[in-house]
């Protein structure tokens, strides 16, 4: 490729990290992303349109979902967590893009993670479909490197 030549990436070679472990197989990730609240409001006299100001940011929850194997690691974080909450450690963790080769290209790191929702796959006699299992962490924050 062109030196300067911006590249895009395919959205299927990627891998987590939580707590230096690499977590391979996922399916699908989503909630990588960061809002920032619009408080608006209205000023006499002014009547084209609503003032509008910056307001709280949150990070939504990140939802990891796996083709399901026979461990209970991401179901076992969540158990830990119902039981103790205050003695379960929280995790850190990454999102990382791979390119073709498998080299990393950008990394999304999460902070103070727990798991708030584990689901567990949904079995179906009538389907031949892969087995999935996904858990919902709630973090507080995203930073990207690279």
């Amino acid at each position: 490729m062109a030196k300067g030549v911006e590249r895009a990436y395919g959205k299927f070679r990627f891998k987590v990290e939580i707590d230096g472990l690499t977590l391979a197989h996922f399916q699908s990730i989503s909630g990588l992303q960061h809002e920032i609240e619009a408080l608006e409001f209205q000023e006499g006299g002014v009547n084209d349109h609503l003032h509008k100001l910056p307001a709280q940011g949150r990070y939504p929850n990140l939802v990891l979902k796996v083709g399901y194997v026979n461990n209970q690691m991401l179901e076992g974080w969540h158990q830990s967590f119902t039981k103790s909450p205050t003695s379960t450690r929280r995790k850190n963790g990454s999102i990382v893009l791979c390119d073709d080769a498998g080299e990393a290209v950008a990394r999304w790191n999460f902070f103070e993670a727990w798991p708030v929702k584990w689901e567990g796959p949904q079995l179906d006699a009538s389907s031949s479909e892969l087995l999935v299992e996904s858990v919902e962490i709630a973090h507080h924050g995203i930073s990207r490197m690279g």
